[in-house]
C-alpha cells in the first residue's frame, strides 16, 4: 500500500523537533542570563559615557584645561579617582567639582577598570605652547634651584617625565596649562596637605619657574 506523502514526512519533522528541544529553554523557566561583559569591553563603554568629553576616548586630551590620562600609572590613576570621592568625613582629598560629580557613582571595580584601560593607552605626545620658556624649564627640571634649595624635578619624575610608580606620575607630554594649574594648587595649599612632598617643594618655586617647567615637561616623551 502506498502511504501519502504527508505521512512519510511527519517522522522526519518530529525527529528535527526532538533534536532541537535540548537547546530550547524549558517551558515556564526563564532563559539563562547572558554572561557579564568582559572588563576590556566595559571600560571603553564607561569612558565614552563619563570620561571622553574631557579626556578623550583614549585618554589623550585635546583640551588644555584637562590632563591626558593615556599611559599614566594604573595605581596612580586609581588613587586619584579615590581622592576625588568624599571620604567618610565627607571631605575629598582632592577638590574639583567636576571630578567629584563624575566619580561619585563609580565603584571600586569600575575605577580599577578605568585606570587599567587608560594605563594601557599610548602616552600623549604634547608640545610647548610657549617654546621660549622651554630652556629655563629644562634647567629647573634637571638642576633645581640651589639658591632656593629647590631640588631637581628629574629625581622623582625621571628623564622623560615617566615618573616612578605608584606615587610619582607621568608628566611627560602633559598639557602645560594643566601642569601649571596643579603646581599652583600645591603652592597655595588647595591640593596636598601637611607632610606631602609636593606641598613642601612647590612653595619653593617662583611663578616664573612654574610656568617654565610646565612648558618643558609638555614636550617630553
Amino acid at each position: 500500500m502506498k502511504l501519502p506523502v504527508e505521512r512519510l514526512r511527519l517522522p522526519a519533522c518530529l525527529s528535527a523537533l526532538l533534536a532541537l528541544m535540548p537547546a530550547l529553554p524549558s517551558l515556564g523557566q526563564p532563559a539563562p542570563a547572558a554572561p557579564a561583559a568582559d572588563a576590556s569591553l566595559r571600560a571603553p563603554q564607561k569612558v565614552a559615557q563619563v570620561c571622553a568629553a574631557c579626556h578623550g576616548n583614549t585618554g589623550q586630551s585635546v583640551q588644555k584645561a584637562y590632563p591626558s590620562l593615556a599611559g599614566q600609572n594604573e595605581d596612580y590613576l586609581f588613587k586619584q579617582m579615590r581622592q576625588f570621592q568624599a571620604s567618610a568625613s565627607g571631605v575629598a582629598l582632592r577638590q574639583d567639582a567636576t571630578m567629584a560629580a563624575v566619580v561619585e557613582g563609580l565603584g571600586e571595580t569600575e575605577m580599577r577598570e578605568l585606570a587599567h584601560y587608560f594605563s594601557r593607552q599610548a602616552p600623549a605626545r604634547g608640545q610647548a605652547d610657549q617654546p621660549h620658556l622651554v630652556e629655563a624649564g629644562k634647567a629647573i627640571y634637571w638642576k633645581g634651584n640651589p639658591s632656593s634649595r629647590l631640588p631637581a624635578c628629574v629625581s622623582c619624575h625621571r628623564p622623560n617625565g615617566e615618573g616612578i610608580a605608584p606615587d610619582f606620575p607621568r608628566i611627560g607630554g602633559q598639557q602645560p596649562e594643566y601642569v601649571a594649574r596643579q603646581l599652583h594648587a600645591w603652592k597655595s595649599g588647595t591640593r596636598g596637605g601637611p607632610g606631602k612632598l609636593m606641598s613642601l617643594l612647590v612653595p619653593l618655586m617662583t611663578d616664573e619657574e612654574i610656568a617654565a617647567v610646565a612648558q618643558y615637561v609638555a614636550q617630553l616623551h
